[in-house]
C-alpha cells in the first residue's frame, strides 16, 4: 500500500515538474514577444546595417588572413625541419649494415646540429664524386679504393643512382 502511493506521488511530482516547464516557455514567449514589436515598428537603417556588416566581414577577413599566415608559417618550420631529419635518416640508413667505418658523431647519439649539417652536405659532395668517376668508367671497387671509402657504400650510391635512372 505505501509503495503504491509513493508510485502515486513520484508520478504528482513529475506531473508538476511538467506543468512549471511549460508556463516558464510560456511567459519566456510572451516576454520575447514584447521585446520583438518595438524593433519590428522601428527597423534599423540600411546605413546601419551596411556598415556593421562591413566592420564584421572586415575584422572576419583579418582573422582569417591571420590565421592563414600561422599556418603557412608553422607548415614552413615543419617543412625545414622534416627535411634536415630526412636527410639525416638517409645518412644514418645508408651507414648502417653498409659501411664498416662510422662516423663517430652518428654513432655517438645526439650532437651539434651544425656539424651533423657539415655531414650531410659531404655526403652530397661524396655521391656526386662517386657518380661522376662512375661516368668515367671505374668500377665500384677502383672508385673505393680511390676514395677510401668502403666498397659497401659505393655500390649502394651507384645502385641508387641506376634505380633513379630506370
Amino acid at each position: 500500500m505505501v509503495l503504491e502511493m509513493l508510485e502515486h506521488y513520484e508520478t504528482i511530482v513529475d506531473g508538476l515538474q511538467i506543468f512549471l516547464c511549460i508556463l516558464i516557455l510560456f511567459f519566456l514567449a510572451r516576454n520575447h514577444r514584447r521585446r520583438m514589436k518595438p524593433e519590428l515598428m522601428n527597423p534599423k537603417s540600411e546605413s546601419d546595417q551596411d556598415f556593421n556588416l562591413q566592420v564584421f566581414s572586415q575584422t572576419i577577413n583579418q582573422q582569417v588572413e591571420l590565421a592563414f599566415t600561422n599556418i603557412l608559417k608553422v607548415a614552413a618550420n615543419e617543412r625545414r625541419d622534416l627535411v634536415k631529419v630526412l636527410q639525416l635518416q638517409q645518412l644514418t640508413e645508408a651507414d648502417h649494415g653498409f659501411s664498416e667505418i662510422r662516423s663517430p658523431s652518428l654513432t655517438s647519439g645526439p650532437g651539434d646540429p651544425a656539424q651533423s649539417v657539415q655531414e650531410i652536405a659531404g655526403q652530397g659532395e661524396r655521391q656526386t664524386h662517386i657518380q661522376k668517376l662512375s661516368t668515367q668508367g671505374m668500377n665500384a671497387k677502383q672508385i673505393s679504393e680511390e676514395l677510401k671509402t668502403p666498397l659497401g657504400e659505393v655500390e649502394l650510391i651507384l645502385s641508387l643512382q641506376k634505380n633513379s635512372t630506370n
